[in-house]
């Protein structure tokens, strides 16, 4: 039996259970027609109230098959029959419709979904890069928790410490668990200036933050010159593949050639994807005009797709881009296409693998289905999903323990508040900055950002938050600095040294 049948027979056969469920009625005239029928024998059927939701699945389809094969008319069929009863649950229940179609995605894969006209709204101001929430991204296909695979700089979750890797269990005193993930996003969001208590899990401990909401812009793209020995390049980092991701990108090259810039290291790590043409955009200022950038291959031929270089006849970039384990979909078509058409070098670990293409169809109800229509093929014609990109160079960042000596410590003999100075002020922004919770000035001054930086920091340490210096947070900031590693971005400094140059050691720690 092919996979695509059963799985139909397995979704019907579910709608079917919930109608009997919902209504479970049999009327009285079948005993009336039963004294004048000639009726085969056949095995009682058992009492569907002590049935499982397994069981009764597997009886409604035996039922539809045993119909399908023996009833004497030519219309019926298996799936005839499971139409018609998918029919008449949505006409007697018609607010089951949104259960209908999410059962039927979800049926199809783990990228596939059902959208309301609410949650479309909501997906649209993801991909156009318009959104009020915390400034993250996240991989929904973590089988533990959804995960944060990006944080978006200068964003609420930035301010906040949430930190890459760290896996959402919680929100607002809800577990996310197991929750779809427009269940989770609707969650996150809301109205600028509201305050969503996020519960996180980082190395085995949860942890709580209060996070106040934002327009979150979609910084997609943020670029840096630096210059060592006489030589110079400009880093480009890629937070993800939205609407305006190609324009921010070009406008960083063009000031690259305005600085007379050669040298390139380009940062897709920890990038989900996003918008494939984007993606696509990006690699023709590099790819050689009619080499290929990817291939769209889809189950009907006719919707193949074959993009090609367009602008360059060769590329005028000398070019590194960095790829680790987080690196997935848009970031690694645009990776593949830089280093198979010898534009690029690649630098990290391997990447993510994610090879498929997601196509999203408006409905007349306003909702969205998105679902996986086809692959995407490197230009030498390899498939990477569930492989990942191999990196010409393989670096793993490391994790060191930090010299406290290098901070100091606390004296413990009084407590600091707004308004305070000291250089115990000054050792709790240092060791908040190291932790990426405050983010404001250096200095011994105790200002309203290092307020709102101890109560995040109480809040997560699990002790009374109340925005003071007291000596049980000084103390807990002494225990979270003594057992915290940082971790070193030898990925980076691979890539800088690929060019000769030397990473400032600012740069160094993550």
């Amino acid at each position: 039996m092919k996979v695509g049948k059963m799985k139909f027979r397995r979704l019907a056969g579910f709608l079917c259970f919930v109608m009997v469920v919902l209504s479970f009625a049999v009327p009285a005239a079948a005993e009336e027609a039963a004294a004048d029928t000639d009726v085969q024998a056949t095995e009682a059927a058992a009492d569907p109230e002590v049935l499982s939701a397994e069981d009764a699945q597997d009886l409604i389809q035996a039922v539809a098959m045993q119909l399908g094969i023996y009833a004497r008319y030519e219309d019926i069929s298996e799936r005839s029959l499971y139409k018609t009863a998918v029919e008449r649950l949505v006409e007697e229940n018609p607010d089951l419709y949104h259960e209908v179609l999410k059962a039927m995605l979800e049926s199809v894969d783990e990228h596939s979904e059902y959208y309301t006209a609410e949650e479309a709204e909501k997906l649209m101001q993801t991909v156009n890069g318009e959104v009020n929430g915390i400034g993250v991204s996240i991989d929904f296909t973590n089988p533990e928790a959804a995960r944060i695979v990006s944080v978006i700089p200068d964003t609420p979750a930035d301010k906040a410490g949430i930190q890459v890797g760290d896996l959402l269990v919680g929100a607002d005193g809800v577990d996310l668990r197991g929750m779809q993930s427009e269940s989770i996003l609707s969650l996150i969001r809301g109205a600028v200036g509201t305050t969503v208590h996020i519960d996180v899990e980082r190395n085995g401990a949860v942890m709580g933050f209060d996070i106040v909401r934002d327009a979150i812009i979609g910084t997609s793209v943020t670029s840096k010159i630096f210059e060592d020995s006489g030589e110079k390049l400009m880093y480009i980092r890629v937070y993800g593949f939205v609407k305006n991701t190609a324009e921010k990108f070009e406008e960083a090259l063009k000031e690259a050639d305005l600085a007379g810039i050669e040298n390139l290291i380009i940062d897709v790590r920890d990038n989900g994807g996003g918008i494939l043409d984007q993606a696509v955009e990006m690699a023709n200022n590099f790819v050689p005009k009619d080499s290929i950038i990817t291939t769209e291959d889809h189950k009907n031929e006719i919707f193949n797709k074959v993009y090609k270089g367009t602008k360059v006849v060769k590329s005028k970039y000398n070019t590194v881009v960095l790829i680790n384990e987080n690196s997935a979909s848009a970031s690694e078509v645009f990776a593949a296409a830089l280093h198979e058409n010898g534009a690029a070098t690649l630098i990290g670990t391997r990447s993510y693998g994610k090879g498929t293409i997601q196509s999203i169809n408006g409905l007349q109800t306003g909702g969205m289905i998105k679902y996986t229509s086809g692959f995407y093929l490197t230009p030498s014609g390899n498939n990477i999903n569930g492989v990942g990109l191999v990196p010409d160079a393989y670096v793993e960042n490391q994790l060191q323990p930090i010299n406290e000596e290098e901070f100091g410590s606390f004296e413990y003999t009084r407590t600091y508040q707004v308004g305070d100075t000291g250089e115990e002020v000054r050792l709790a922004k240092e060791i908040l900055k190291l932790f990426n919770i405050y983010q404001g000035e250096m200095n011994d001054v105790f200002d309203q950002d290092l307020y709102y930086a101890v109560y995040a920091f109480q809040t997560q340490a699990q002790i009374f938050p109340y925005g003071v210096l007291d000596l049980t947070t000084q103390l807990q900031l002494h225990n979270f600095l003594s057992k915290a590693k940082i971790e070193i971005d030898d990925q980076l400094k691979a890539g800088f040294a690929h060019f000769g140059m030397t990473m400032p050691s600012e740069e160094a720690a993550q």
